[in-house]
């Protein structure tokens, strides 16, 4: 992958959740790659689910450790024949699945020709918190069994909240540039994010994200 994906220090991050868009300024970061993960043989036809990341000690690998970072995540699967559905957030979590897909149908995610293992694709990011993170179903669409692997490219940032309303609106209205993610649909953001925030600022920026972007959730 010849061009960075990831943000750079000082760089913006904007994450729409169901209670309003948070504005981040990036301050470090650190590139990871977690391969292979196994997730292990899935006959034909079949799919293998509720598939969470883990690694030897049984910590979710994609999650943050800690609240003061946010990971940023590609995701590359193979063999080509394997399909990968996204859960976010998965079961386990308290809040409810929203729109949870169905494996073979037209709410595949990535694959491994779209997003290869070697070479994840820019369009297969995240953006994970603690205590909101992803699951997968995969699905073997071949007529032969396979061996399914994942690979995770992950930058861990560091960052602050941007609370000053006028460079919100500045990020808004394209002065200033910033990285904006929403998930497939908004999800709560964690509580400890939302205290973090606070609800003023998050009734500010809901406000300011209607007012320049058209539309939104809020």
């Amino acid at each position: 992958m010849a061009e960075d994906p990831f943000l750079k220090p000082n760089e913006r991050l904007v994450v729409a959740f169901q209670e309003g868009p948070v504005f981040f300024k990036v301050t470090g970061r650190e590139i990871v790659r977690y391969e292979p993960y196994e997730v292990g043989v899935v006959q034909a036809g079949q799919v293998k689910r509720n598939v969470i990341p883990k690694d030897a000690n049984d910590d979710i690998i994609l999650e943050p450790e800690f609240n003061r970072f946010i990971h940023h995540v590609l995701t590359g699967v193979a063999p080509e024949e394997a399909e990968v559905l996204l859960e976010f957030p998965p079961r386990t979590l308290r809040y409810a699945v929203h729109g949870a897909p169905v494996a073979g149908g037209p709410q595949k995610w990535i694959d491994g020709v779209t997003s290869p293992f070697n070479d994840p694709n820019p369009e297969s990011e995240l953006i994970v918190f603690k205590d909101l993170y992803p699951a997968f179903q995969v699905y073997n669409a071949g007529d032969e069994d396979i061996y399914a692997m994942m690979s995770f490219k992950v930058a861990k940032y560091t960052y602050r909240i941007i609370d000053d309303e006028n460079k919100i609106e500045a990020i808004l209205d394209g002065r200033k540039k910033a990285k904006i993610f929403t998930f497939l649909e908004p999800y709560p953001m964690p509580n400890w994010l939302k205290k973090l925030t606070g609800t003023e600022l998050l009734q500010f920026a809901a406000k300011k994200w209607n007012e320049y972007m058209g539309k939104g959730w809020w």
